[in-house]
């Protein structure tokens, strides 16, 4: 799991439909200037290949502190007054003025959404709770009453350029946003941009796992990462190289804790002739779109491709480029 506290909660309560174990990952590098904290629930680290000039470190890691700030007001569901529980709390039809970042993440996870054919929802909460904790399976009309309030369709977003602001509404009673299989990614994408803004040439930003690279270490050197096998540990870990812009994130399902299907209201089919754990891990041009993706894939049971990893074309319909299903 994500690591403690709120954010944590919020993995284990609502996304647990979705992603049961996020694999850690250790940068592969000689000592450079380093920043880390504890942020949703977990941990980051931001490695710069060399500090930034006119800046101290102390200042640095307050700009990164400062994103990782606003972000948690616009999509944390265990604070009162974030954005994310303000529209969770609204009345449908009822316009919730938000941030621009809510209304990108809400964007973001649409298209996802939309090219993992709903396999990625950020509205699933409701058919979490549903089979949470049960020992008999629900039936098929309770089902059927969970998923009413499930689905993108049921969430509008209004731009921050229109002149009436940035905006989400439901139109639909119950209808919930929770964006931990999400948010984390694009914190990364956010705090690596205001680190190149501040002046840095090259940084690697890690947050509970996502992955992303600015940049190199060195000239004609990638950024070298190291992640734990995706199998819950077994083989050694995997070593990969990140050039500049590209992001992994890599997630898990345990076996006897299967995540719901979105678009069926039911836990995913696993193989009784594997032990264990379905696993992906994905590369995009984006951490956001790695993050969101890799639950996607693990829900829709994809194949690696050869190198172990499954590549995201941004952008295209197609999703996954050269992925293949696992399972039927």
């Amino acid at each position: 799991m994500k690591g403690n506290g709120a954010w944590h909660q919020i993995w284990v309560i609502c996304q647990i439909a979705q992603i049961w174990c996020l694999a850690p990952f250790w940068v592969a590098a000689e000592e450079m200037p380093t920043l880390a904290g504890p942020a949703m629930g977990t941990t980051y680290r931001v490695t710069l290949a060399a500090d930034i000039s006119g800046m101290t470190r102390g200042e640095v890691h307050r700009e990164v502190e400062a994103v990782l700030a606003r972000i948690d007001r616009a999509a944390s569901t265990w604070r009162n007054d974030s954005d994310a529980s303000r529209f969770n709390g609204a009345a449908a039809g009822e316009w919730v003025m938000v941030s621009a970042d809510l209304v990108t993440l809400v964007d973001t996870a649409r298209e996802i959404h939309e090219q993992s054919e709903g396999a990625f929802d950020i509205t699933v909460g409701p058919l979490v709770r549903l089979w949470s904790g049960r020992a008999l399976e629900p039936s098929a009309i309770a089902i059927a009453e969970a998923r009413g309030c499930v689905g993108m369709r049921l969430v509008e977003s209004r731009p921050a350029t229109t002149e009436a602001g940035a905006a989400l509404r439901k139109s639909q009673a119950g209808v919930e946003i929770d964006l931990s299989g999400i948010a984390p990614g694009y914190a990364v994408d956010r705090i690596g941009e205001r680190l190149l803004e501040l002046g840095s040439a090259a940084h690697l930003v890690e947050l509970g796992g996502e992955v992303r690279a600015w940049g190199q270490p060195s000239e004609g050197r990638p950024w070298r990462v190291r992640l734990r096998a995706a199998d819950a540990g077994h083989g050694q870990p995997q070593e990969i190289f990140l050039a500049d812009g590209m992001a992994v994130a890599t997630s898990t399902c345990r076996p006897g804790r299967s995540p719901i299907d979105p678009r069926t209201g039911r836990p995913v089919a696993s193989s009784s002739s594997d032990s264990s754990d379905r696993a992906a891990t994905v590369r995009s041009a984006t951490c956001a779109e790695a993050d969101a993706w890799a639950v996607a894939a693990v829900v829709l049971g994809l194949q690696a491709d050869a190198d172990g990893t499954i590549t995201v074309a941004p952008s295209t319909p197609a999703g996954p480029t050269a992925a293949r299903r696992a399972v039927p």
